[in-house]
């Protein structure tokens, strides 16, 4: 099955039929008790979470993007943009390697694409992004281990940045995160084996963040929500965010002149610049500044 955004939930978990649980699921496809820790208060504020992760040259990085989820009622119309978009220069998916990386497939068009980009991206008003960007031996020495997987350490830069959200948000707000991911969504043992591992990471991150942050009463989305590569407003935001983070910090990380790095890539420091409204949550102070200075 070919989905753009999707979701895993376990069919069997009981409802909360409430009255405030069944305005909050007209609103967002959920019950109050579809989150940890259950919706129990009118009022809160609702978010979406983005995320999308790279890898280069040992750098790992983790975008996250928080849009307020009334914004997003603009998502098809959006959508429909960008498709029309990469038909009009004959390209699938909208991934900034593509663009800035050795195969540079828009040629001497990227420019003209990435303007009509940002033109339709930035109609979404009120996006911050952050990231994490750590050269892996470094992780690797913060967490005094040795023996990580790719895997667990995309969810500690995740969970990592989760948690410097936290102080900004208000008691009663709720969130959905969205992962870039390609499952395939079939009926398969192998598939809900790897539903029930994804439910279980997600479960043990919001945990973490509970006994972190015991006093705050926040609501996370219990379950796994996914976007693929073919959902292009998500996945070119994310990624957006993710590769130039780690394009960039790399460069800065080994030395980089300022000037060499301002000259080749200011169209990426740009495109962030143009496109978020706040994106001060990016942890390096060099890469806030190289995009401030971007034309």
């Amino acid at each position: 099955m070919d989905y753009k955004y999707y979701r895993l939930t376990k069919i069997d978990d009981p409802k909360d039929l409430s009255l405030l649980s069944l305005e909050l699921y007209k609103i967002t496809g959920f019950y109050a008790n579809d989150y940890i820790k259950p919706v129990i208060k009118e009022g809160g504020q609702l978010y979406t979470i983005l995320s999308d992760e790279s890898e280069f040259k040992k750098h790992f990085c983790v975008s996250l993007l928080i849009i307020p989820f009334m914004e997003l009622k603009s998502i098809p119309s959006l959508e429909n943009e960008l498709v029309k978009l990469v038909h009009e220069y004959n390209i699938e998916f909208i991934h900034f390697t593509d663009f800035f990386g050795q195969n540079k497939v828009l040629g001497d068009k990227r420019n003209e694409f990435i303007d009509k980009y940002v033109g339709i991206v930035s109609k979404i008003p009120n996006m911050a992004c952050l990231s994490l960007s750590k050269n892996k031996d470094k992780i690797l020495l913060d967490l005094g281990r040795t023996d990580i997987t790719n895997e667990e350490l995309y969810f500690q830069l995740f969970w990592n940045n989760f948690e410097r959200i936290i102080p900004a948000f208000s008691n009663e707000d709720i969130f959905h995160i969205w992962i870039e991911q390609e499952y395939d969504l079939d009926n398969t043992k192998k598939h809900k084996d790897n539903a029930e591992k994804l439910i279980k990471n997600l479960y043990s991150g919001i945990h973490t963040m509970e006994l972190k942050f015991p006093d705050r009463y926040i609501s996370i989305c219990k379950y796994p929500l996914f976007f693929s590569k073919k959902a292009l407003l998500y996945s070119s935001l994310s990624d957006l965010v993710a590769y130039t983070s780690n394009k960039i910090q790399n460069k800065i990380d080994t030395g980089v002149p300022k000037k060499k790095i301002q000259n080749e890539y200011n169209i990426l420091l740009s495109i962030i610049r143009r496109v978020f409204k706040n994106y001060t949550g990016l942890e390096s102070k060099e890469l806030i500044e190289l995009i401030n200075e971007s034309t």
